[in-house]
């Protein structure tokens, strides 16, 4: 297509998407019906179209996430064995991984193209899907629009449903934490028990100037000492302690500061023990006990976040063709096979959701583990179904510093999406995890997923 027209193509995509006349996951088809296009030329438009759109709902340009020259991938099938791969366009290896034959691109043109992923606005190694707006009151407040890195699948076309239907019934009610939290633990083990009993009160007397070491390294973080915690445990032959340190954060996930810290003070804890003649078989820094990367109903790493959305029982059934009872017994149904399998916390499809969010950000730390411990509920209040899921533990620093860099795509993509505050992060993650959890629950209680392809 050219130039003129490919623009007054896009122009018309990004004047519908603004009138709500076409949802963002269906551009490429109507640049194709529309407008003529032949594949692959629809999804570099229709990509730039979703960015125009984004743009001119935020205010904020697409610099960093950009959009590559084949902004698509192609199928391709082994000459030998016909097994089938999907590459980036820009993928210049065309041999097989299992036997190095050559891949020869898909026999029909029409299957022969798709898009990077769905809902695609960018990026080129890491590709960046659009998954909705959504309105948040509550704890925070504001509308925020989301990018994720969610990969292939329906996931951001189903989080994008989820938001719509969110947003119709009043938006996202969230409870979030002000601040979050990090910890560290001293473990000491001891040979005999009136060892321990003497290592806990001479270690309780020193409180004092252990809360203050603590307090000094902290403070460069903006972090603050929260509580200190004595635990016991034995073995055959040994007897533990346990000392956990906890600190609190606004902005910073604290996780470097707080081992800095603690660091420090064990330094103070072992010369007060050689002090007092106290014996210590090991003096260690206790990971296993301090929650690091282990998502755990007792975790105290992170900030509780919760979203949920209320929708009347009068226009339930109406509204989503489905009656609340059977999403209701559906969520209870789940919930069972959940406990059943012996996890303690009924979750969803919310852990790919946290991923692709966290990929998509860059935010401290990458890896989300902690923060994809999730609970889904859902209940009758009053006149309403309430449908809530809550996440305890999530742990993020929204600041590019020296606890971690946050490269230029991830802080554009926090721009984009409205987050300042690692507290909007943490709001925003519950309702994007909301949103799909949402549409996902409803989508099998009403029997539309998981059908059988009709060829």
């Amino acid at each position: 297509m050219a130039m003129a027209g490919s623009r007054k193509a896009v122009d018309e995509a990004v004047a519908m998407l603004e009138a709500g006349e076409m949802p963002p996951w269906k551009v490429e088809g109507y640049l194709i019906e529309v407008h003529g296009l032949a594949p692959p030329e629809q999804f570099g438009l229709a990509a730039e179209a979703r960015r125009q759109w984004i743009a001119k709902r935020t205010g904020i340009e697409f610099r960093h996430i950009a959009i590559p020259e084949t902004p698509y991938k192609v199928r391709y099938v082994c000459e030998h064995d016909r097994t089938t791969f999907e590459l980036d366009a820009a993928d210049t290896d065309k041999r097989c991984t299992l036997c190095r034959g050559a891949l020869k691109p898909a026999d029909s043109s029409a299957e022969r193209y798709a898009p990077l992923v769905n809902n695609y606005v960018g990026g080129t190694e890491d590709y960046y899907s659009f998954a909705g707006s959504i309105r948040l009151t509550g704890d925070c407040d504001g509308e925020f629009q989301i990018l994720l890195q969610y990969g292939t699948g329906l996931g951001p076309i189903g989080v994008c449903r989820g938001c719509h239907m969110i947003n119709r019934f009043g938006g996202a009610r969230v409870k979030v934490g002000q601040r979050a939290s990090a910890s560290r633990c001293v473990g000491l083990i001891f040979g005999k028990e009136e060892e321990r009993e003497r290592a806990l009160k001479v270690i309780g007397g020193a409180m004092g100037s252990l809360e203050d070491r603590l307090r000094k390294i902290l403070g460069k973080w903006d972090g603050q000492p929260a509580t200190v915690e004595f635990f016991r445990a034995d073995d055959p032959h040994s007897f533990f302690l346990f000392v956990e340190f906890t600190a609190d954060f606004v902005n910073y996930r604290g996780h470097g500061a707080i081992s800095q810290a603690v660091g420090a003070v064990k330094e103070l804890v072992d010369a007060e023990l050689r002090k007092h003649s106290i014996e210590v078989e090991v003096s260690a820094i206790a990971q296993g006990y301090d929650g690091d990367l282990k998502p755990s109903p007792r975790n105290k790493r992170g900030r509780y976040a919760a979203a949920e959305v209320h929708v009347p029982l009068a226009s339930f059934g109406k509204y989503f063709e489905c009656s609340a009872e059977r999403l209701l017994s559906f969520v209870r149904l789940d919930a069972s096979g959940v406990e059943k399998m012996g996890w303690f916390h009924h979750t969803g499809m919310g852990g790919e959701i946290i991923a692709g969010m966290y990929k998509a950000t860059k935010v401290n730390p990458h890896s989300p583990l902690v923060s994809s411990l999730e609970r889904i509920y859902a209940g009758v209040e009053g006149d309403e179904l309430v449908y809530g899921v809550e996440l305890p533990n999530v742990e993020a620093g929204t600041l590019s510093c020296s606890e971690g860099l946050i490269p230029p795509p991830g802080r554009e993509a926090l721009r984009i999406m409205g987050i300042d505050t690692a507290r909007e992060f943490a709001a925003c993650l519950a309702a994007q995890v909301l949103a799909g959890e949402f549409n996902l629950s409803l989508e099998i209680a009403r029997e539309r997923l998981y059908r059988p392809r009709q060829d």
